[in-house]
């Protein structure tokens, strides 16, 4: 972005802000410029309301739809909901003569635009686009440009409120007021009349994407949402014995479920900085695609509804463009845990519109933040695109999740080193004293032996229910496929979070984990330099013997026992099973925060683990495919054969051979499948020399130690590393999740972490 504007220097706590001149409304010619000025104003330090009316104090977005033709959506070309009430409750401004009232400030109000920078880009050939500010050309990217240009028609912005816009209203060129800018952040979106979200320009699919949400937002408000929705059809299998299982139909036309695939997979939202944006905002914020427009709380309902709804109508979204699985599976898991199809996953569509739902709900709440919000937050992290790697620390610093749980006084600063700021972001969680941070620590899982290829793939003619199975199966390829994850490239030391190299796509285990609860208090740790992290705690054993993280994992030593001796910890096999099943979930769900239920042990199903589940698609990370490559692994005496199966080993190898399979599981069978899959993919089950079992991180190795550290709520791996130790990754360990060791039993030490 280049520009001829010269800018004044900012005073202390000052602010830029953009007036764009609207048109005359009796202006009839089709193109004319944005000419807009630049405003220097005091931000306000008080973030209480005034205690009279303003303009906009409703914060309603007059350019909200009022009614909806939902008819375009269904097959039939009418809406199933048609004959109920669809009343909507009219928007616009509430207020009486409005334009009467005073501003909220005496410099009047502003509104700050969240959008995503460099897309579109413009295309080679086309002219650049340019906005006259203070007389002066200034160049901005396509997408900006269409924002402005829709912006200025929109009755806020013609009542007169202006705009902050951060690629006009800081200095670019100036990385000293850049980082102060930065620092400004969550002030100046707080203390913003509204944010308003502008995920891009309109194309073909966004009028039905946004009907779409505008119909799931009202269903949402249903007693019961959905019901009736979906015809009842089935399938069937022809092996060993002639069984028909459910599926289903659904009435909305296929090129919906395609409109909202191309809404969700829009690059604004996977852009780092709308995370503390859009947390700023409220119910009201207008998220805004060319002309057409939704409220932040209704694409909220809409998005709960998907949610709650994933396994079906989300498979049927992302199918729609990705087809990965046959008709005849009615549901899919695991998309999320396959590298070349996370972004097309549910963690990247609209549970990130969830999660940015929770952060802002937290960032007006009075309560401290836990755990599980800061690893929401931590999550987009790792997971957003952006122009400067930096920014994965700094876009997030005014997200309350983060402060509730950090030491920071530092100002960004754009000429540190990405290494440096990553160190000192994780030293200033420690410094706490909550080393939970240490958890994010993670590696990259090893290659696999072989790529098959997906429906995808195929020609048309292929793509049918009997012949695709054996089309995907001839085209096997035999070469080892890249691992899951990149290694990291940064000088940083092990107990270090890198932001920027992908770890292996693992599930977060996020159950009410209190491992260090019995050590005693958490107290602040300090590096004692940049690379040494001294905590205390105990070592409470080691590991034994390994399963592979995957199927197809290259390395053929997997799964891995040693020679040493094994005793059971937990006594006979039916707790040594129930075990079992806790240790493959996290014993936890996948909402995290609980316990696993009772009911989870349906996971012990002898035909899970022998022929999987019919109408089920798992990406290769099925149960009974994971029995196959590692039924020799032994853990707590048993190998996991003789565990699940039996101790009959030729029926067990016969049930092996026959495959058999598990028809029309329940709701509640089905969530514990999909649970325990993502959280076992990438992992590997171990047991330990102590008697124990656990899941942890792909990178663990034979030999490798685990400890408690206080202020840590799981145990960890560590290796040996000259006179300390390296950090490799977090691990669930069964019977010591919850405080149950104590520093009486084990020796409380120093430990050095390099």
């Amino acid at each position: 972005m280049s520009s001829a504007l010269r800018y004044r220097p900012l005073l202390e706590n000052q602010i830029r802000l953009l007036k764009i001149e609207v048109d005359d409304p009796t202006n009839t010619i089709e193109y004319s410029p944005i000419i807009c000025s630049l405003e220097h104003v005091c931000l306000p330090r008080a973030k209480s309301l005034p205690n009279y009316q303003f303009k906009g104090s409703e914060r309603t977005w007059p350019e909200l739809p009022t009614h909806h033709d939902f008819a375009p959506l269904f097959k039939t070309g009418r809406d199933i909901r048609a004959d109920e009430d669809n009343e909507t409750t009219p928007a616009g401004p509430t207020t009486p003569n409005e334009d009467q009232l005073l501003w909220r400030y005496p410099w009047g109000d502003f509104i700050a635009l969240s959008y995503v920078w460099s897309h579109p880009k413009r295309k080679e050939g086309e002219p650049p686009y340019t906005v006259v500010i203070e007389g002066s050309l200034f160049e901005v990217t396509p997408n900006l440009y269409h924002a402005l240009s829709q912006l200025r028609k929109c009755y806020r912005i013609r009542q007169g409120f202006k705009l902050w816009i951060d690629a006009i209203c800081i200095n670019q060129s100036d990385t000293d007021e850049r980082g102060q800018q930065v620092a400004l952040m969550r002030d100046i979106y707080q203390s913003a009349w509204q944010v308003a979200v502008w995920i891009g320009p309109s194309d073909e699919d966004t009028r039905l994407a946004f009907l779409a949400l505008h119909w799931l937002s009202r269903e949402s408000k249903r007693e019961k949402p959905m019901e009736e929705f979906y015809r009842e059809r089935f399938s069937i299998d022809l092996r060993p014995v002639v069984v028909v299982w459910p599926t289903y139909e659904n009435p909305m036309r296929k090129t919906v479920y395609k409109t909202l695939f191309h809404f969700f997979t829009r690059p604004y939202w996977r852009r780092m900085w709308i995370v503390q944006e859009i947390a700023m905002g409220n119910a009201n914020t207008p998220v805004i695609c060319g002309d057409n427009c939704i409220s932040w709380k209704d694409l909220q309902g809409a998005l709960s509804l998907i949610a709650a709804d994933e396994a079906r109508f989300g498979r049927d979204i992302v199918g729609s463009v990705r087809p990965q699985i046959l008709s005849e599976w009615a549901f899919e898991i695991a998309r999320d845990r396959v590298v070349q199809e996370r972004d097309w996953a549910p963690g990247r569509m609209w549970k990130v519109q969830e999660i940015i739902m929770s952060l802002q709900n937290h960032q007006t709440s009075n309560s401290r933040g836990g755990w599980g919000m800061l690893v929401q937050a931590l999550n987009i992290v790792r997971d957003s695109l952006v122009t400067e790697e930096r920014d994965r620390v700094y876009g997030v610093l005014g997200l309350k999740a983060i402060t509730d749980s950090i030491v920071w006084d530092k100002t960004p600063d754009y000429n540190m080193s990405l290494d440096r700021i990553y160190i000192d972001f994780t030293s200033g969680f420690v410094a706490t004293g909550n080393l939970s941070i240490l958890r994010l620590v993670s590696r990259c899982a090893g290659p696999r032996r072989t790529v098959s290829k997906t429906v995808s793939d195929l020609p048309s003619m292929l793509r049918r229910e009997h012949t695709a199975p054996i089309a995907l199966w001839l085209t096997r390829s035999k070469s080892n496929c890249p691992t899951a994850g990149t290694l990291c490239i940064h000088d940083i030391p092990s107990w270090t979070v890198c932001w920027t190299c992908a770890p292996a796509p693992t599930a977060h285990l996020g159950g009410v984990y209190q491992a260090g609860a019995s050590l005693g208090q958490p107290v602040p740790v300090f590096p004692r330099d940049e690379k040494t992290l001294h905590v205390r705690g105990i070592f409470i054993d080691e590991i034994i013997s390994l399963s592979s993280s995957h199927q197809d994992e290259a390395d053929t030593s997997y799964p891995l026992n040693s020679d040493r001796p094994q005793i059971n910890l937990y006594g006979d096999i039916a707790t040594t099973r129930d075990a079992f099943w806790r240790t493959i979930v996290g014993d936890t769900t996948d909402q995290g925060g609980e316990i696993a239920p009772e009911d989870y042990s349906w996971l012990l199903n002898h035909e899970i683990w022998e022929g999987g589940v019919a109408g089920v698609y798992t990406y290769d990370f099925a149960m009974h495919l994971f029995m196959r490559r590692n039924r020799r692994l032994r853990i707590c005496g048993y190998t996991l054969e003789e565990l699940l199966l039996g101790q009959k080993k030729i029926l067990s190898r016969l049930r092996l051979a026959m495959g058999e399979r598990l028809y029309n599981p329940t709701v509640s069978q089905r969530e514990a499948l999909s649970w325990a899959t993502n959280a076992m993919a990438w992992r590997r089950v171990f047991g330990t020399l102590g008697g124990r079992m656990g899941m942890g991180t792909c990178a663990a190795e034979v030999g490798d130690k685990i400890a408690i550290l206080r202020g840590c709520n799981t145990p960890l791996v560590l290796r040996k590393a000259g006179d300390g130790w390296k950090l490799v990754g977090e691990c669930y360990m069964h019977g010591v999740m919850y405080g149950e060791i104590s520093p009486e039993e084990h020796t409380m030490e120093e430990i050095t972490i390099y």
